[in-house]
């Protein structure tokens, strides 16, 4: 349980500050130049991956709780 807590902590900070770089870039990896527009895409794009993540990590949580039973 205590290396759950540890690396969804890791992985939490990481995905902050990772989203608070694509809010604030001015200029995408291919060069194209970020409006208001292409940052929300870009978040839900992030968010959708973000979503996965976190259904993965509760399903890795209710494993460990079954498996201390």
């Amino acid at each position: 349980m205590k290396a759950w807590k540890i690396s969804g902590s890791i992985v939490l900070i990481l995905f902050i500050v990772i989203s608070i770089f694509l809010c604030v870039r001015k200029i995408d990896g291919a060069g194209v130049v970020q409006t208001p527009e292409m940052r929300i895409i870009t978040l839900i794009i992030w968010g959708v991956f973000g979503l996965i993540i976190l259904i993965s990590y509760l399903i890795w949580l209710a494993i460990l709780k079954h498996s201390k039973k």
